[in-house]
């Protein structure tokens, strides 16, 4: 009997051991070099993809505003050629961390307009397999998902 039951626990600890080891690799273990500037909100329009979001199941509710800045760095960041253009010649998309579209009331919090520019970060993975470029805005928060909620809240047209 005892050793029917150290065979047991030694399985469970085996186990709980490869769970945390396999939950450590999934997705884990990235890292990012940080890089400070500014994002200036360049565009804001609606399009089809925006508008449409709002008819998906379980989407937001509402339709949304594709809304695009540039970033600039306060301090030179080094970089290859390609990567350098991939980042400061190039349009981003600003969207919700869940991928959704902000809509306008959204918009309106967070006084985002064309011309508009926010203190940002922008994160370039060093190690890992997570998303290779991020940006990270100080003053708005991309998981403030308050306008699908309001929306479920008031059904009215």
């Amino acid at each position: 009997m005892k050793k029917k039951a150290s065979v047991t626990l030694l399985s469970l600890l085996f186990l709980c051991g490869s769970t945390a080891l396999v939950q450590g690799l999934i997705g884990g273990g990235c890292s990012y070099d940080d890089y400070p500037g500014a994002c200036e909100i360049v565009s804001i329009l609606k399009t089809e993809d925006s508008i449409r979001q709002a008819e998906v199941e379980g989407g937001p509710g509402y339709e949304g505003y594709e809304v695009w800045f540039v970033f600039s760095p306060d301090e030179p960041m080094n970089l290859d050629a390609d990567r350098e253009e991939e980042i400061l010649g190039s349009e981003h998309l600003l969207q919700l961390c869940n991928s959704w579209y902000p809509g306008p009331r959204f918009l309106e919090k967070y006084q985002i307009t064309e011309g508009a520019v926010f203190e940002c970060t922008l994160k370039l993975i060093a190690t890992g397999t997570c998303s290779p470029i991020v940006f990270e805005f100080d003053e708005i928060d991309l998981c403030d998902y308050f306008e699908s909620s309001e929306e479920e809240a008031d059904p009215s047209p």
